[in-house]
């Protein structure tokens, strides 16, 4: 009985550290961040986890951005979205899976060639909810292992990529 017991939990630490190996390149991602932020919305603050779960298949993370009153937002904004990062191993493709509080969710696939070890480029495959034929691009230059500067950029109905937001992440000890 024992030996089956250390055989299961074997094979169970070993699909976890099988899943994170899919995730190599998003590793240094995982933790509780923060930053500030500059783009349309005006500037801002922002608060972001990452975090493994379900048998370490998956990274979810959470975003909450803050923007005060200004001129374009006379209210502020407060801007919320959940993620979820997949490993297609049909394609061998990262997957990000992104639902916005305005009700866009797009899905983003790694773009392995425009990347690097310290630079992740993120390019829609898809936008639910689209208001238009419009791509979006999320890249992370990973400036250590504790600070990151993400770029969001959107391209509107066939134009090229514009910035729209830059954020400047510092993990949170």
């Amino acid at each position: 009985m024992k030996k089956l017991v250390f055989i299961s939990l074997l094979a169970l630490s070993s699909v976890s550290v099988f899943s994170q190996e899919h995730f190599k390149e998003l590793n240094f991602l995982i933790g509780k961040w923060q930053g500030v932020e500059s783009g349309v919305a005006g500037d801002g603050i922002g608060f972001r986890t990452y975090e493994y779960d379900l048998n370490d298949h998956y990274i979810f993370l959470k975003n909450q951005s803050s923007f005060p009153i200004s001129e374009q937002k006379p209210i502020g904004e407060v801007h919320r979205n959940v993620g979820i990062f997949s490993y297609n191993s049909n394609t061998s493709a990262i997957v990000l899976r992104e639902f916005h509080v305005e009700g866009f969710t797009n899905v983003y696939e790694l773009d392995r060639k425009l990347s690097s070890s310290e630079k992740l480029v993120f390019i829609t495959r898809e936008i639910e909810n689209n208001p238009g034929n419009w791509k979006a691009r999320s890249t992370i230059n990973k400036i250590s292992g504790d600070e990151f500067i993400e770029t969001f950029e959107i391209a509107f109905d066939g134009e090229n990529y514009k910035p729209f937001l830059k954020n400047h992440w510092h993990r949170v000890r």
